[in-house]
């Protein structure tokens, strides 16, 4: 008597194969699209997080100003020039600071008028496409007061300079009104 052992032919093998390339396909295609969606979300975090620095930093600045150079008032420029008093409170010694866009991102340069030397030069957003925008305007609160008030509107974007996540990504615009405190 012959025994009949049970082998695997070569359709069922054909077929286990074609089914399993078509699982291992489609979690490719779910792990890749995942992939893109982390860079998109890392790329975008990176944008906000270089306008959050640096607007920041020119709020911090604004609010310490005592004269601003430029914008002129009711003007607006994409780099802007004030004064203020640097160091400690009642010790400090007048300062200008000057912002400005560069091929690199924004620089901030402040610039100590005692002593005629750059006493800092920082570079904000290196590595993003930087908009920036400054719009300086006078505030009268009411007819009677002869107050007048100083403001600048600042409008800040920034988007990725590399080609891979530039597509991915839109981008991230911040603007703020600052009200100067210090005007002379």
């Amino acid at each position: 008597m012959m025994h009949k052992t049970k082998a695997v032919t070569l359709i069922e093998v054909t077929i286990a194969v074609v089914l399993s390339a078509i699982i291992i396909v489609g979690l490719m295609n779910l792990f890749s699209s995942g992939m893109r969606g982390s860079a998109k979300g890392m790329a975008h975090q990176a944008n906000m997080e270089s306008a959050s620095i640096l607007m920041a930093q020119i709020e911090y600045d604004l609010l310490r100003a005592t004269e601003i150079k430029s914008p002129t008032a009711n003007m607006k420029d994409d780099g802007a020039s004030w004064k203020f008093f640097y160091g400690a409170s009642g010790e400090g010694y007048p300062v200008t600071v000057n912002y400005t866009k560069t091929s690199d991102g924004i620089t901030r340069n402040v610039f100590d008028e005692t002593s005629n030397k750059t006493i800092a030069n920082n570079v904000f957003a290196k590595n993003h496409k930087v908009s920036l925008s400054f719009l300086h305007f006078l505030v009268n609160p009411s007819e009677d007061e002869q107050v007048i008030k100083h403001g600048v509107w600042v409008e800040l974007t920034v988007d990725s300079k590399d080609n891979k996540t530039a597509s991915k990504t839109e981008p991230f615009t911040m603007k703020r009104l600052i009200i100067i405190r210090n005007q002379l």
